[in-house]
């Protein structure tokens, strides 16, 4: 995994001074345990709002330093209405979907509070589907998406499994062949409760 570390920790490069790359290669260096996380980011795509959702495993060093391999998703219904000289006007609803290697880099801690920089690059695809006359689902277009998502999030932390978060950033999405006529760069926020799966998930299993 800590070739994997090193060349995420590269995407780092423009969110954080270089100085700081000699504590993050001595957490990397520290042992690693199991970390799972679960997200809900808004966002807009072509000026509507909308959310996405993801999941992420991996491990985490010394409490300060993540990576690992997340999937996200588009969970709000982002519809168009489409007019083409065939026949009546399609109803296409947008899809997306990414898999995304991820790398979170804690650069501040002091009691329950915790400033983090994470960043992601993501592949996946993205879709406009509509139902046909029998409400079989077709797809209109469909696009392979590169995503880099790089934010900073602020948190505190309530008890041991529950903490309150709020977070800021940009995703930048490239449409590698046929655009979907929607524009999906735009600014990512997050707000509310936090989970923390993988410390829960290491307090319940059984121990030898």
């Amino acid at each position: 995994m800590r070739p994997l570390a090193f060349s995420l920790c590269l995407l780092l490069a423009g969110a954080v001074h270089g100085q700081l790359f000699d504590s993050i290669a001595h957490f990397a260096a520290q042992p690693a345990r199991f970390v799972a996380k679960l997200d809900l980011r808004g966002s807009f795509i072509s000026n509507h709002q909308a959310r996405i959702a993801g999941a992420k495993v991996g491990v985490e060093h010394a409490g300060r330093l993540q990576y690992g391999v997340g999937y996200s998703f588009l969970l709000s219904p982002v519809r168009r209405s489409h007019t083409h000289e065939d026949g009546p006007p399609l109803e296409l609803r947008l899809r997306l979907g990414y898999v995304a290697p991820y790398v979170d880099y804690a650069f501040y801690q002091r009691g329950p509070w915790e400033v983090r920089i994470p960043v992601q690059l993501g592949l996946g695809a993205g879709s406009q589907v509509y139902a046909d006359v029998l409400g079989r689902k077709q797809v209109y277009r469909r696009t392979m998406l590169l995503v880099y998502e790089p934010a900073m999030t602020v948190q505190y932390r309530l008890m041991r499994y529950l903490g309150v978060g709020a977070g800021w950033g940009f995703r930048l999405v490239w449409q590698m062949n046929t655009p979907l006529g929607e524009d999906l760069t735009a600014p990512i926020y997050t707000f509310g409760l936090r989970l923390f799966v993988g410390e829960l998930w290491r307090d319940l299993r059984p121990h030898d």
